[in-house]
């Protein structure tokens, strides 16, 4: 499942998994929402019915397409609202009484995905300093999280969560 994190940051969509104790939810969603917004990501509230505890988006369809499109990914980014579009989700599931297994996962926009890597490692690392026990599976590509899973890009698109 893990994956060479320097490839998910260019090539393809990535996605990390790790499982927390239960009664470490609150403060996991915290230091993600913290390097989330750190990575230039707008955290939204997500319905019910999506079936994920946060959905992040960032950019614009617009700045996807002028930025994508013309081959300056690597130079604009950054660059406030017409930065490359992304959505990254997190889901939050239960192993067992104790143990929550946690993924998020950049659903959407590849030209992010060195942002995205960063502030999820940021995120891990946090956690490891405020002394949360991880049990850490790495990365992967998104697209290889369970398909019944809104983590993975078409069941979040099925969902509406990658507009």
């Amino acid at each position: 499942m893990t994956k060479d994190a320097r490839r998910l940051r260019w090539a393809v969509n990535g996605a990390r998994t790790f499982r927390v104790a239960a009664d470490a939810v609150t403060i996991v969603l915290q230091e993600i929402d913290d390097a989330m917004s750190t990575a230039r990501f707008r955290a939204r509230t997500p319905a019910p019915e999506a079936g994920v505890s946060r959905v992040y988006r960032r950019g614009s369809v617009v700045g996807d397409v002028l930025i994508g499109g013309s081959g300056l990914s690597a130079f604009t980014t950054r660059i406030g609202p017409l930065s490359a579009r992304g959505v990254a989700v997190v889901w939050i599931g239960a192993d067992d009484a104790h143990t929550a297994r946690v993924i998020v996962s950049l659903v959407a926009g590849s030209h992010i995905g060195a942002d995205f890597v960063d502030g999820v490692d940021e995120a891990l690392s946090a956690l490891r300093s405020r002394g949360v026990p991880v049990e850490d599976e790495g990365w992967s590509r998104s697209v290889d999280v369970d398909p019944t899973l809104p983590a993975h890009p078409h069941r979040a698109a099925e969902r509406g969560l990658r507009r």
